[in-house]
């Protein structure tokens, strides 16, 4: 994890400098001096030291925490935290120093946007991925042919929104699927036009839709990939016969002369003939977070629609 702290440091622009004097406290690794950090904004001053507390299986108590303040040299201070920070930890440090304290939640927002963006790019050991259920891996040979959609939801506002800020969360890929749609629409007077479409297949909430987004990133990061039920999708016959309400347009209709004026015809309808379609489908992969709030079970939350779904 130390090493995943360091590239995302690295993307954010954070260079890390090694300390004059090294800083031995358990617990807390001091992973080196920056001139410049985002979260203490670009007022200048003293450089920061950033700091990693590792994963655990207890909490950060007071007394580490108590210790920390008291051997850590007095300036400003950039704690990176895998285990959770006791209440009202910022009364615990000194007056002395400038400290800004992350926690879990914190850090899995801050890794999750970083992933889902692409600016991060991580891959889970073989055996975790022999070991994960309900969802596998994007194959690597597909990878390039897979669409990621690009995500509609910021993480944090919607916990804030929702009060769960304290929720722990991960990100992972939902299921989706892409067709590509050829056929003819044709006018009222019979004029006739070949078309090609891009559907959008989000069988989580059962929606189709045109995709829009035809020259996105095809990068997709390496992330557990969750399936929904077979019996969400839907086949070619049950697609092709909604694609009426999808594809047909209205459109302005040619202009007429009469003796006195010019005039425009009223808009029209061009409809799509279902009988010339041909589709192909595409694989699809939508952002998501799995949310895990204490005493309730976890959650998917859809990056596209901010809905949330049971894990299947």
């Amino acid at each position: 994890m130390e090493d995943a702290v360091r590239q995302l440091l690295a993307v954010k622009g954070v260079r890390l400098a090694e300390p004059s004097q090294v800083s031995s406290i358990p617990g807390f690794m001091l992973l080196g001096v920056a001139e410049r950090v985002p979260e203490f904004g670009e007022i200048k001053g003293s450089p920061v030291m950033v700091w990693h507390i590792p994963s655990d299986l207890l909490p950060v108590s007071r007394a580490e925490l108590e210790r920390w303040s008291v051997d850590a040299s007095p300036g400003r201070h950039w704690l990176l935290s895998q285990r959770e920070l006791p209440n009202y930890h910022d009364s615990i440090f000194p007056s002395s120093s400038q400290v800004v304290a992350w926690g879990p939640n914190k850090m899995s927002i801050w890794f999750g946007e970083a992933i889902l963006s692409g600016d991060l790019d991580v891959s889970l050991p073989q055996e975790e991925e022999d070991a994960v259920e309900s969802g596998s891996k994007l194959p690597a040979a597909n990878k390039d042919e897979i669409r990621l959609v690009k995500s509609v939801v910021n993480l944090e506002s919607w916990l804030i929104q929702k009060n769960l800020e304290n929720a722990l969360t991960y990100p992972v890929l939902l299921e989706g699927k892409l067709w590509e749609v050829k056929g003819e629409i044709y006018s009222p007077e019979g004029d006739v036009e070949m078309g090609k479409w891009i559907i959008m297949e989000d069988p989580w909430s059962s929606n189709l839709s045109i995709f829009e987004d035809r020259e996105g990133d095809n990068e997709t990061p390496q992330l557990r990939v969750i399936k929904p039920p077979l019996s969400r999708w839907k086949n070619e016959e049950e697609l092709i016969s909604k694609l009426p309400a999808i594809i047909d347009t209205r459109r302005q209709g040619e202009s007429e002369q009469s003796e006195n004026s010019v005039r425009s015809i009223m808009l029209e309808w061009w409809r799509v003939d279902v009988t010339s379609v041909t589709i192909r489908s595409m694989e699809a992969a939508f952002p998501a977070w799995v949310l895990s709030v204490e005493g309730r079970d976890d959650v998917l939350l859809h990056s596209i629609n901010g809905r949330t779904y049971p894990l299947p």
